[in-house]
């Protein structure tokens, strides 16, 4: 069962990834961008923000619909930010292969007086394209319990 999971993996980073002189499997790039976004997301510039993501890219947040498209995730992020909630993103893991991407990690919100506000866990899939690394898919969600 191992054996054809790792088979399947393969296979479909292979057909997301093209081939050839297009490969690039050197997760340095979504690093930088994931830095980048850091760094945006604490000066809340918003139209930075979402050019990070892909054109047609998304946000799942948790108990939301689907947020597609730049000018949505532009309005996501500036509702989100203008209630001064300070939100910090912790990579722990990031791979590639050919032009997909994802990183895995925590992050924490907090308010402006530093209290916690949440914390939780992401996941985000990258695509490499003429623009570099972009953020095609994010996903998160509480580590708290509903009420």
């Amino acid at each position: 069962m191992k054996k054809l999971l790792t088979i399947l993996s393969i296979t479909v980073l292979a057909a997301c990834g093209g081939g050839g002189s297009q490969l690039d499997t050197n997760p340095a790039g979504i690093r930088d961008m994931a830095d980048t976004l850091q760094v945006q997301l604490n000066i809340r510039d918003t139209a930075a923000i979402a050019a990070i993501y892909a054109p047609n890219g998304s946000i799942m947040p948790p108990n939301a619909e689907t947020i597609t498209g730049r000018e949505a995730i532009e309005a996501f992020w500036s509702e989100f930010l203008a209630s001064g909630n300070i939100i910090s993103i912790k990579g722990s893991e990031v791979r590639a292969s050919g032009k997909i991407g994802y990183r895995v990690g925590t992050f924490t919100i907090a308010s402006e007086q530093n209290q916690l506000l949440d914390a939780g866990k992401y996941v985000e899939v990258w695509h490499h394209g003429d623009a570099g690394w972009l953020l095609m898919y994010d996903i998160f969600n509480s580590n708290r319990a509903q009420p």
